[in-house]
């Protein structure tokens, strides 16, 4: 007689209950240099938030006909010509501080064991929810820092620019140019930065395989470099969606060697200057209707269209650090389940602290972190300077 699938349905759990999926995600971005480290963070305070302060470049008085004025921010006047002083010329700098908060979280993975699949398998369950601790815990961290990024993006999308008209006035990234403070950290990937931000038919992809120049191809990805425009970093990474690294693939850019970092191989541009990673979670498109507007991206856009977002990076970009857990690791057994075979169940808890470099988290301080909260803008607000910033939203098409 034929026998139904369903009438094994305990031995199918038992057997399938230690079947690993295998882990797809090795390469995490935690574990590349975009994570530093702040020893100012103390992650074990005693309450969900911890603050770090730290101090502002000294400021200088001003050398004109007075010395009345005082620059609390440096000033390019704080070069004295001594054969123009007398006596009385003179003062003393000034100091200026800023406080970060950052947040902590703490997670917890549970599993069980049960005597009857030990048997029936002939599996150690144990060792089974062993290798998947460490494969959570570090799938975790990955993405919380990944919800960091999505929200430091989306704080600096949603920043007012007051009296902004073009894409140049909205994107630092787009114009290095006076009152950079005022702007949105990023870089609009258009094809003329003094066009007016209704007009986004010029958002271009990032890189575009089909244009005969090479030197065209990579435009958008050096301007965005330009954000950082007082130095060049060393490198960069660029994380971007999985169609967009094809589009680089493409356009025949790519370095002929690899770099290593850590246990990672990166795929590099510019003679190593730009760092590849491919992400899934980098690069998705955010459809706009028409007539209405997406955090001044598409202000006064009278066509429906759709843009993405992918991030350039520099290391140190995100702090991480670990926060002390009691007892991390914990086992209770219950003799009682499953019709006195017994249940073994473990617990795995960790937490630790994912915080942007120079921004101040603004979400609530009565609970631990979620990614949700991470992800959300309203959670960050900035305040370091622009070169001080290490996560650069890139706009394209």
């Amino acid at each position: 007689m034929a026998i139904s699938s369903s009438a094994f349905g305990t031995l199918n759990k038992a057997i399938s209950a230690y079947t690993d999926e295998n882990y797809t995600r090795a390469k995490k971005l935690v574990s590349t240099e975009i994570v530093g480290s702040d020893a100012s963070i103390n992650a074990n305070g005693e309450d969900f938030i911890g603050q770090v302060r730290f101090y502002k470049p000294l400021g200088a008085y001003a050398v004109g006909g007075t010395n009345s004025s005082e620059d609390v921010s440096g000033s390019a006047d704080s070069v004295v010509n001594v054969a123009t002083q007398d006596e009385n010329y003179g003062g003393t700098t000034n100091i200026s501080t800023e406080v970060n908060t950052y947040i902590k979280t703490v997670r917890t993975h549970g599993a069980n064991e049960y005597l009857v699949q030990q048997v029936i398998s002939g599996e150690s369950g144990i060792a089974k929810i062993a290798r998947d601790f460490s494969e959570t815990r570090s799938e975790d961290e990955d993405q919380a820092l990944r919800a960091c990024i999505d929200g430091v993006a989306a704080a600096e999308k949603g920043k007012t620019v007051s009296g902004a008209t073009t894409f140049a006035d909205f994107w630092q990234g787009n114009a290095p140019e006076t009152a950079v403070e005022a702007k949105r950290f990023g870089y609009c990937a258009v094809a003329d930065a003094t066009v007016a931000v209704g007009d986004d038919s010029l958002i271009q992809p990032l890189v575009d395989p089909s244009n005969a120049v090479i030197s065209q191809r990579v435009k958008h990805i050096i301007k965005a470099m330009g954000a950082w425009s007082d130095y060049a970093p060393d490198f960069v990474y660029l994380v971007c969606a999985p169609d967009t690294y094809l589009d680089i693939k493409l356009a025949n850019i790519v370095d002929d060697e690899r770099v290593t970092d850590g246990n990672v191989s990166f795929e590099t541009l510019l003679g190593g200057a730009v760092r590849l990673i491919v992400s899934r979670n980098a690069g998705k498109s955010t459809a706009v209707a028409s007539g209405v507007a997406a955090s001044g991206i598409m202000d006064n856009e009278s066509t429906a269209r759709s843009y993405k977002t992918s991030f350039m990076m520099l290391p140190g970009s995100v702090y991480r650090a670990d926060m002390s857990v009691a007892n991390p690791v914990a086992i209770e057994r219950n003799e009682g389940v499953g019709s006195g075979s017994g249940r073994t169940t473990a617990w795995y808890r960790w937490g630790y602290v994912m915080h942007p470099r120079g921004y101040h988290f603004s979400g609530t301080t009565t609970a631990f972190a979620s990614n949700a909260t991470l992800a959300a803008g309203a959670s960050w607000t900035r305040t370091s300077g622009i070169l001080n910033l290490g996560i650069l939203p890139i706009i394209h098409a």
